[in-house]
């Protein structure tokens, strides 16, 4: 891994050992509650549907940058087979054990950069899944999508479900009151850095270590797959807010790219 890539996974690591204990005392109590449920399922609407489009029962999925592990369990409940998470949050990924024994749910969680991931891995899995609020943080998306690729069988399977990068140019529901106004640019390369907290829950601020955000624009994205050996086989855009930053555009009459759901097959050649 470059020198650089490394400078910022793990300050991004940092910060979310910081930002997990927040978010497991908001959101402890729903999610065990969920998952006490043996039949409820994460995955709703055009996820659910792509998903089942792949059918994915007996398929070994890996999840990269998969947090505290929620939706890999329940993709385990909905038949698949071997599935392991990686991430970089020590405290997400203990959090994901936990629930997994709790709940009996046959889950493999790894604490690692998604970069460093072991080539005991590699050519194992025949989904790599990767969900909302990842590829913001990953400061080299070739190399990451590298190790998806590294990861599948050949024919294997890439699905990308993400916030999508156009409404970037917009304003989140917390930041100016005039929300319908362009205040960034699509194509940008400055590295964003803050320090006030990753506590999306209840939006608290907080005197936190600094996290690295960057930005990609949907090229930046498609050459980066294409060139790691996949070829497309779907992208659709969608008007929901699955980041949940958008209320006020979901609420309006404008019909906007908020989300996507990208599928690549590996070519081995």
């Amino acid at each position: 891994m470059k020198e650089e890539t490394k400078k910022y996974t793990e300050a991004n690591r940092k910060a979310w050992n910081e930002a997990m204990p927040k978010h497991r005392k908001v959101m402890n109590e729903k999610w065990d509650k969920m998952l006490s449920d043996s039949e409820f399922i994460f995955q709703k609407d055009e996820e659910l549907e792509e998903l089942n489009e792949i059918e994915i029962k007996k398929k070994r999925i890996a999840h990269l940058s998969c947090n505290n592990g929620f939706e890999l369990m329940s993709l385990k409940r909905m038949g698949a087979g071997r599935c392991v998470g990686f991430d970089i949050s020590d405290k997400a990924i203990k959090d994901a054990k936990t629930r997994a024994e709790k709940f009996n749910i046959d889950c493999e969680f790894i604490r690692t950069d998604v970069f460093d991931i072991s080539e005991k891995y590699f050519n194992s899995f025949d989904l790599v899944y990767i969900t909302v609020g990842t590829l913001v943080w990953i400061p080299d998306l070739k190399g990451y999508f590298q190790k998806a690729a590294q990861l599948l069988v050949e024919n294997g399977i890439l699905f990308v479900y993400e916030h999508h990068p156009f409404a970037n140019v917009l304003p989140y529901d917390n930041e100016i009151e005039d929300h319908l106004r362009v205040i960034h640019n699509y194509f940008n390369d400055e590295i964003y850095v803050g320090k006030g907290g990753i506590d999306y829950y209840e939006n608290t601020t907080y005197d936190s270590s600094p996290a690295y955000e960057f930005s990609y624009t949907i090229s930046d994205l498609i050459n980066a797959i294409i060139e790691n050996g996949f070829y497309l086989t779907l992208f659709n855009e969608y008007e929901k807010d699955i980041a949940l930053v958008y209320e006020y555009l979901e609420k309006s009459d404008l019909e906007l790219p908020l989300s996507y759901i990208l599928t690549a097959k590996k070519i081995v050649e």
